[in-house]
């Protein structure tokens, strides 16, 4: 009997292995198959040229992400098929965490496949295939949420100090997970069975961790004056930028497509159980926060573990012909999701062909990876064609973290720079293939590039009569 026992015991683990490794490999496969479709992401560049500059912060975000990138192309070489690759290994994770959610909840395998499923065709998940602090923050969170499910569930003190270790790690990927950590300190308060574990040391040690290794980021913005606090105050317009609330909620629901009932199910349910309420304040937390003061996608790692709620409140319909059904809803949910989406989550078309689809203005982040060796090659042909005493006083002035104008020390030369920009612009080579009218259009938009160039230009040349500088 007990070899009976242990013989269904090893099936069942090598089914959860299977279903598992299945799910994460699809995922997996299918990123290290199109990474290399695209040419390297404006974000890709900004993370390797600080990734050249070690330190213990930077402006605009913390040290692991650039530190990461850098020793990963130093092992594997700097190609946008290798910088991927980690990313690709980390979405792999995300779609394992999803499942793990409704395991811990106590659901059945075939719900936690389900949970993967959603997982793989989630475009919060399927779309995060560049090397960018997107997806490391979205692990963060997912991991802190998995932990923080944990102790709700299993009451097991010493799984505070994971937690703890995971935030501090996340509060060096990305400060956007101050909020998650908020909200998971507003259910501890707000929680008695919570906030007993107070009286004891574990979170208090999970807490400490996590103040230690965040320590170097804190000693560096205090050394150089709190820039990231500047850069924030100075683009808090950028980052309000994106049309308010009603456009929050819009692109927010777009991440969650027909799925989106699920979600609102999950929530639901959570705040409905007592004992699950602490995971909804957690989650609902970090919503509330980036409604009002961020982007849409800054809250989007809560939705696996909402969403795992979701079908866990599915899975107690006592009905199975409803179950079923809406079990089945879920998979066809999901793959209709993949298809309508799969043009900008799956990096599929090639770059040549990114105009006549429309992509180029669909998708900005797939524009963003067309064109960086030519806008190179054409500002480096410029600088040398400055004499040896013009180099000498030239700077790289940006006005975009991307674009770079190049400018001498002498008025005359940044307008005569201006120019020749956005000559290289309108004279660059045409994408082939393209048909009269896309054509048109494509020089459409390249004099529309090419304008405000040329309208600095003009500004500089008005400022040198006025100021009656003279060129020598």
């Amino acid at each position: 009997m007990r070899g009976v026992t242990r013989v269904a015991k090893q099936q069942r683990r090598l089914a959860i292995l299977l279903v598992y490794g299945v799910a994460a490999g699809c995922l997996i496969a299918l990123h290290l198959a199109t990474n290399g479709t695209l040419g390297f992401h404006i974000d890709e560049l900004y993370y390797l040229t600080s990734g050249r500059h070690p330190a213990f912060g930077y402006v605009d975000y913390p040290p692991i992400v650039p530190l990461v990138g850098r020793l990963e192309t130093t092992v594997l070489g700097i190609t946008p098929w290798t910088l991927r690759l980690i990313p690709a290994l980390l979405g792999g994770v995300n779609v394992i965490l999803c499942g793990a959610y409704v395991r811990k909840f106590g659901g059945s395998l075939g719900f936690q496949a389900l949970a993967m499923l959603a997982g793989v065709t989630e475009p919060l998940i399927l779309g995060t295939y560049l090397f960018q602090t997107v997806v490391f923050d979205q692990v963060a969170w997912m991991l802190s949420l998995y932990w923080f499910l944990s102790i709700v569930i299993d009451r097991k003190p010493r799984t505070w100090i994971l937690l703890g270790i995971t935030l501090g790690i996340g509060l060096e990927i990305k400060y956007l997970i101050l909020p998650l950590i908020a909200g998971i300190g507003l259910a501890v308060h707000l929680t008695p069975s919570l906030r007993k574990d107070l009286r004891t040391r574990y979170p208090w040690i999970g807490a400490a961790l996590a103040l230690i290794i965040w320590i170097p980021n804190v000693v560096w913005q205090i050394a150089n004056g709190f820039p990231t606090l500047v850069y924030i105050s100075n683009h808090t317009g950028a980052i309000q930028s994106g049309g308010g609330v009603v456009n929050f909620i819009v692109f927010f629901l777009v991440l969650l497509f027909l799925l989106t009932p699920l979600w609102i199910a999950g929530f639901i349910s959570l705040f409905r159980s007592s004992r699950m309420r602490p995971i909804g304040i957690a989650c609902a937390t970090p919503m509330v926060v980036y409604l009002l003061v961020g982007k849409y996608y800054y809250p989007g790692p809560t939705i696996p573990i909402v969403m795992a709620a979701g079908l866990i409140a599915l899975s107690n319909v006592k009905r199975p012909r409803l179950r079923s059904g809406l079990a089945v809803a879920v998979v066809v949910a999901s793959l209709v999701g993949l298809v309508s989406l799969a043009k900008i989550t799956i990096p599929l078309t090639p770059a040549d062909q990114f105009h006549a689809t429309g992509l180029d203005t669909q998708d900005t982040d797939l524009a963003s990876t067309v064109g960086w060796p030519e806008i190179t090659n054409q500002m480096t042909a410029i600088y040398r064609a400055l004499s040896s005493s013009q180099r000498a006083t030239t700077v790289i002035v940006s006005s975009d973290y991307g674009v770079a104008e190049v400018t001498t020390a002498a008025t005359y030369r940044v307008a005569n720079v201006y120019q020749d920009f956005a000559k290289a612009l309108t004279t660059s080579q045409r994408p082939k293939k393209l048909s009269k009218l896309e054509l048109e259009q494509y020089n459409e938009l390249l004099e529309e590039q090419a304008d405000p160039y040329v309208e600095k230009a003009i500004a500089l040349h008005k400022t040198l009569e006025r100021a009656k500088v003279i060129d020598e």
